[in-house]
């Protein structure tokens, strides 16, 4: 009988493992350093480009809102009057208060719309000072269609835009906007003086974010009436948010 044999083994000779690849603590630093100083310098870049696209917005919606006023005056041949009393006088939103009542008056909207912001019919009664919007658009002309984006919505949950639910908007969610025309039709836009525009002084206007900042634009900006005023047919201005000086102030005609 054959001795039976020891299996054998083989033994398997060990690979030496590659080196981990990693950063040093220094490299690390150092690359953590680099992302934030470009951080540093994309970041206000991007917010400026921003703030850039929202002025050119707002003054896309200035020259919108200025033609549909103009199509108002080739239509009937006179600018229509909106607020000339209170604090809202001379404003886009008037006197009119931010809410879901989309039936109460609007007369910068009713007015160029020829409805009521909900859609509804605008009453037949014609008298009032000054003359309600359907004793001005009298055949009730859309002389504009508003977008989303001109009108706050009253079902917005957004907490700082819940006061201006129904309010005509800039691309800033402004709603403080001055709107100021050449009634008297001599090519130029006029307050103070015995001008026909009957503007008694420029409108002061709030930024968004502070309401007790209230400017309205300079004699460097907006001629006095001896000095000629603005020249055009409609004119408007808003404070941006951050502005707090004369400025700072976003002009239809600058």
């Amino acid at each position: 009988m054959l001795p039976r044999l020891a299996p054998r083994s083989f033994a398997v000779p060990r690979r030496r493992g590659r080196p981990v690849a990693g950063f040093t603590l220094v490299e690390l630093l150092t690359v953590v350093a680099i992302i934030g100083i470009l951080a540093a310098i994309l970041i206000p870049t991007t917010s400026s480009a921003r703030v850039s696209a929202k002025k050119a917005k707002t003054r896309g919606q200035f020259a919108q809102w200025g033609a549909a006023i103009e199509a108002f005056r080739a239509e009937y041949g006179y600018y229509p009057t909106f607020e000339i009393a209170g604090a809202g006088a001379n404003k886009v939103n008037g006197n009119t208060t931010g809410g879901t009542n989309l039936a109460a008056l609007h007369r910068f909207y009713e007015t160029l719309v020829g409805t009521r912001r909900n859609g509804a019919a605008l009453p037949n009664a014609t008298t009032g000072t000054p003359p309600p919007p359907q004793a001005q658009n009298t055949r009730r002309i859309p002389f504009i269609s508003f977008s989303d984006s001109d009108v706050v919505p009253v079902n917005t949950t957004d907490a700082t835009l819940t006061a201006k639910r129904g309010l005509i908007r800039d691309a800033f969610d402004g709603t403080d906007i001055a709107v100021l025309m050449d009634r008297n039709l001599d090519g130029a836009v006029k307050f103070g003086g015995q001008g026909g525009d009957s503007i008694a002084s420029l409108p002061l206007v709030s930024p968004p974010d502070n309401a007790g900042v209230r400017l309205a634009p300079g004699a460097a900006d907006f001629p006095t009436f001896a000095q000629g005023g603005v020249r055009g047919g409609v004119v408007f201005y808003v404070m941006p948010p951050g502005g707090r000086a004369q400025a700072d102030l976003l002009k239809s005609w600058k």
